[in-house]
C-alpha cells in the first residue's frame, strides 16, 4: 500500500496548487468582494468545487492549504481565512485522487491530541490522501493571542 508521500514523489517533479483559487486582489476583484458583502480575504467560493475538481482531473499532484490561525492584515499577505482541517474535509468530499496537504499546520498553537484527531479524520475521509506539513508559525501577533 502506497502512502501519500509515495504518491507525491512518484514520477519525480510535480505541480500542486495552493488554495483558495478564487481570491482576486485586483481593484475589480476588491469591488466585487465589497458588492458580494464578503470580508477582506474571504474568497469567492461560487466555483471553488468545480475548479478543484478540474485540478484533480487534470492530474495536478496536490492541493495545499495554509494554516493561518489569525488573519493579520499588517503581515502583508492574503492569509487563509478557513480553518485548515475543516477545509481539507470539504476538499476530500469534492475530489477523488488529488493529494490534500497542509502547508503547514502551526503546531505550537494547537492542542496536539485534537490536531492528531483532525489529521486522522481527514486521512480517513480522503481515503489516505493527506500530506501533513507542520511548522512553528510565522506571525508574531499569534503567540500572545494564544497565550504561548
Amino acid at each position: 500500500m502506497s502512502t501519500s508521500l509515495d504518491k507525491l514523489t512518484h514520477g519525480g517533479f510535480s505541480i500542486g496548487i495552493e488554495l483558495p483559487l478564487d481570491n482576486d486582489w485586483s481593484p475589480a476583484g476588491e469591488a466585487k468582494r465589497q458588492q458580494d458583502g464578503r470580508r477582506p480575504g474571504v474568497p469567492d467560493m461560487e466555483h471553488h468545487a468545480t475548479l478543484v475538481q478540474l485540478a484533480d482531473t487534470l492530474g495536478f499532484r496536490a492541493l495545499w492549504v495554509r494554516d493561518v490561525p489569525v488573519y493579520d492584515p499588517a503581515f502583508g499577505d492574503a492569509a487563509q481565512v478557513f480553518e485548515a482541517f475543516s477545509y481539507l474535509g470539504y476538499l476530500a468530499g469534492v475530489t477523488r485522487d488529488i493529494l490534500l496537504g497542509t502547508a503547514a499546520v502551526v503546531l505550537p498553537l494547537r492542542e496536539p491530541l485534537l490536531t492528531l484527531k483532525s489529521a486522522a479524520t481527514v486521512q480517513e475521509l480522503s481515503r489516505g490522501r493527506l500530506l501533513l506539513g507542520v511548522a512553528s508559525g510565522d506571525r508574531p501577533v499569534e503567540y500572545p493571542l494564544f497565550n504561548r
